[in-house]
């Protein structure tokens, strides 16, 4: 049976980097969300309605109303991005949930997350929700787009690295890393679980590299 549309209205909206950007909306009917679950946003413009799925980064719920955390990448002139950057702070919108098949396994054995750029989104929660050992390995091209670092180190028992791959680094910052994520020079069990998000092509060599390695636990999400 098909959901029925929540009105919801914006309470924020901020710019994480040049081109990301995060926008919060709060409703005031309970809605229960997997962590890793996506929104269905139902936009209009001057052609006609259209509908575009977002990542939930975090989400806080009491019994009156809940809060909802989306991520954003903006990119091009589609309608969709267009659509996200005329909000602004008040304006009501309708949203569905949804479900995807990349979900974190319920198994006693490590993770680790790999996310480059703006595919942190889904990691998050699962990082924040898996209680066995986790790693999280976060690659991006210049200082100026690592963002949710504060939220990264807050979520408890997580071994973060961050990786800059096309800016050089001072001797000072040492809680980046330089270059790109080179899993040669890591140790993992054999029966490790990795979750990869990012576009297809990236993925791809990310999975090749770590079958290469014979790791074979490997749950993607490509967009």
């Amino acid at each position: 049976m098909d959901q029925e549309w929540i009105k919801a209205k914006i309470i924020n909206r901020q710019m994480l980097t040049d081109d990301i950007i995060e926008i919060t909306i709060e409703t005031y009917k309970e809605a229960k969300i997997t962590p890793w679950q996506w929104g269905l946003f139902l936009f209009e413009d001057e052609k006609w309605p259209f509908e575009r799925a977002y990542s939930i980064v975090d989400q806080d719920t009491d019994n009156e109303k809940t809060m909802i955390i989306f991520a954003i990448k903006l990119i091009g002139d589609d309608r969709w991005y267009t659509a996200i950057r005329k909000t602004r702070i008040g304006n009501e919108i309708h949203l569905k949930w949804i479900f995807w098949h990349f979900i974190l396994q319920d198994t006693p054995v490590a993770k680790v997350f790999v996310w480059i750029g703006i595919g942190i989104l889904p990691l998050i929660n699962m990082a924040k929700y898996c209680a066995t050992e986790k790693t999280m390995f976060f690659s991006v091209p210049y200082k100026k787009d690592v963002f949710y670092e504060e939220k990264i180190k807050k979520i408890h028992g997580l071994d973060c690295k961050i990786h800059v791959s096309r800016e050089a680094l001072s001797g000072d910052e040492k809680r980046y890393m330089s270059w790109r994520i080179d899993f040669i020079k890591e140790h993992f069990d054999l029966n490790t679980e990795f979750y990869v998000s990012w576009k297809p092509e990236i993925v791809d060599d990310i999975i090749k590299k770590l079958n290469i390695l014979w790791y074979k636990l490997v749950y993607t999400e490509k967009f």
